[in-house]
């Protein structure tokens, strides 16, 4: 069984991916969008054999994350049958990439070439033309071989997406870019996070709790609110992170009085096992003010009441 650093590690490993993923999956799909415009030039920002590209970054991550001699189980074998379909679709769209360059590139230069040439042409000027002309006939094929595979590799993970709910940094990477998320997977964004967690709602409240755990008080602020408007908004849940992100948000604003009464009125509201969490993260905060605060009387009532909130809240972390 994985050591719970390696298991952090890959899931780490695997929002690399997915950043990566939503990228080359939007480049090429922007590329291959409109077939008359399609070419070399626009095909090859996608499209590449270095760093430069996405589809070869993606290529590379997927090989470093998901190569195993093992298939102990579903989830391992789909993981290898998503990384054999990412380098399917790479050589498909180098092929591709390939075949416009032949067309865009050699074709003008040989028809330029046979303009300039006086007298009967060679004879390899029939044979290069017939190269050419096979091709450019090529191009439609390998268009089509490269849109299957990569509407299969976003089905595929998709799966992948829906198996990881549990993994903050998977739902806090879907959040940040959701407009690649809606412009790659079917339903977008919404219906995603309705699969990963039964509803949007419930896919909200989670993100929000992704980004409270990396200390963005703000952005799970607007996140929370923006599931309070779900009409299956968990609202005990929420507004008990909206305290939690609120008083968290007030100690670092430097508004002591603001962040003990948030953080009492979240303490007041209970909450899950993962509040023991917060609650030490309030706590270490909260030891800190009466070195942040005015030496005066308002400052010492502020301090005693952070002391008294701090002995409660880490009573409650045990």
């Amino acid at each position: 069984m994985p050591s719970r650093r390696d298991a952090v590690k890959h899931s780490s490993d695997f929002v690399e991916l997915l950043r990566e993923f939503l990228t080359a999956s939007a480049e090429l799909a922007v590329a291959l969008e409109d077939e008359a415009a399609l070419g070399f030039d626009s095909l090859a920002r996608a499209v590449g054999d270095d760093p430069a590209s996405s589809l070869f970054r993606l290529k590379e991550r997927s090989h470093a994350l998901f190569r195993s001699d093992g298939l102990s189980s579903e989830a391992v074998r789909r993981e290898v049958l998503f990384d054999l379909t990412v380098g399917a679709l790479f050589h498909a769209a180098m092929k591709l990439r390939e075949s416009l360059y032949q067309r865009d590139v050699y074709a003008p230069r040989l028809a330029s070439l046979r303009a300039a040439t006086d007298g009967d042409p060679d004879a390899l000027f029939s044979e290069f033309e017939g190269l050419l002309e096979r091709s450019a006939g090529r191009v439609d094929e390998g268009l089509s071989e490269v849109r299957i595979l990569l509407a299969q590799t976003r089905e595929q993970f998709h799966r992948m997406l829906v198996e990881r709910a549990d993994e903050r940094g998977v739902v806090r990477c879907l959040l940040q870019r959701r407009a690649l998320v809606d412009q790659t997977f079917r339903g977008g964004f919404d219906d995603l996070l309705a699969e990963m967690y039964g509803d949007v709602a419930s896919g909200l409240v989670e993100a929000a709790r992704a980004l409270l755990h990396s200390a963005y008080f703000v952005e799970a602020t607007k996140v929370l609110r923006e599931a309070a408007r779900e009409a299956k908004a968990p609202r005990a849940e929420i507004d008990q992170l909206e305290r939690y992100a609120e008083g968290m948000q007030a100690f670092l604003d430097g508004d002591y009085a603001s962040s003990i009464a948030a953080l009492e009125a979240w303490a007041d509201l209970g909450g899950p096992v993962e509040v023991r969490r917060f609650a030490r993260r309030a706590a270490s905060a909260l030891s800190r003010v009466g070195r942040l605060v005015d030496n005066d009387a308002e400052g010492a009532a502020i301090v005693d009441a952070a002391k008294q909130l701090q002995a409660r809240l880490e009573s409650a972390s045990l």
